[in-house]
């Protein structure tokens, strides 16, 4: 048995709505610690990590480990539901995860546990030459600039702390520029120049993770998978791997 409850229950519906474009089914794994998830996606293009620490929730009560294989349609769906004023309070047992709304009323949901093998994935070894930290705000602004063109995208990190990203395909290309010089970006850090591709609707799928998060945090090198790290309140944050697309 094990509870824990958080304090605005949408930070959860945009993470797992996230999350949900992804993968289907995957483990919540619970330690006395941390909420932590690590999983690829079928084609294993995309790696994500979701770290949450014990102190970033009102109550946690978890006595060693807990796994809790979850189907992530079935929780997008209840996670729906969560309203402005919402509490979040999970509860799980050996076969069963409850989750609850906690706001002017009580809303309780109760979904059965999934058995799941769990994949050992290991850390990435990356070394970044690009790191380009901006407001969430502006990360959604772009994305939405770039969208009605974009099978792709593509970051280019200049030496003079410019970040250009294109967005391309047959229906033409679209380009924004960002730097801390013009307010756009809170920090970039550039080792060398450098500049990948990815496809873009890997970045459109988990744009919701955003609306959960103050900023956002774009790191990569030449031709590498790039790091997207949604940076939550108390060192929580969800992170995503994303391969490179190859041309």
């Amino acid at each position: 048995m094990g509870k824990v409850v958080f304090s605005d229950a949408r930070v959860w519906r945009y993470l797992m709505t996230a999350i949900g474009k992804i993968i289907e089914e995957g483990i919540l794994k619970f330690t006395e610690e941390a909420l932590v998830l690590k999983a690829m996606d079928p084609s294993h293009i995309v790696l994500i990590d979701l770290y949450m620490p014990r102190t970033v929730f009102e109550e946690y009560d978890v006595s060693g480990e807990e796994k809790l294989g979850v189907n992530f349609n079935d929780i997008v769906k209840i996670f729906k539901r969560a309203t402005k004023n919402d509490r979040l309070a999970l509860e799980f047992s050996k076969d069963k995860l409850a989750i609850l709304f906690l706001g002017s009323s009580e809303r309780k949901f109760v979904l059965p546990l999934l058995t799941l093998s769990e994949e050992e994935i290991p850390e990435p070894k990356i070394k970044f030459k690009v790191t380009a930290r901006m407001t969430s705000a502006t990360f959604r602004d772009v994305l939405r600039d770039i969208e009605p063109v974009s099978e792709a995208v593509k970051f280019i990190g200049e030496e003079e702390g410019v970040l250009r990203i294109i967005g391309y395909g047959s229906k033409g290309e679209a380009e924004v520029q960002l730097s801390s010089e013009t307010g756009t970006l809170i920090d970039i850090s550039v080792e060398e120049k450098s500049e990948a591709t990815y496809s873009f609707d890997y970045f459109k799928d988990i744009t919701s993770a955003s609306q959960a998060a103050e900023t956002t945090a774009i790191r990569f090198s030449t031709d590498i998978p790039c790091r997207l790290d949604f940076e939550l309140a108390g060192e929580a944050r969800l992170s995503f791997y994303i391969a490179p697309r190859i041309e």
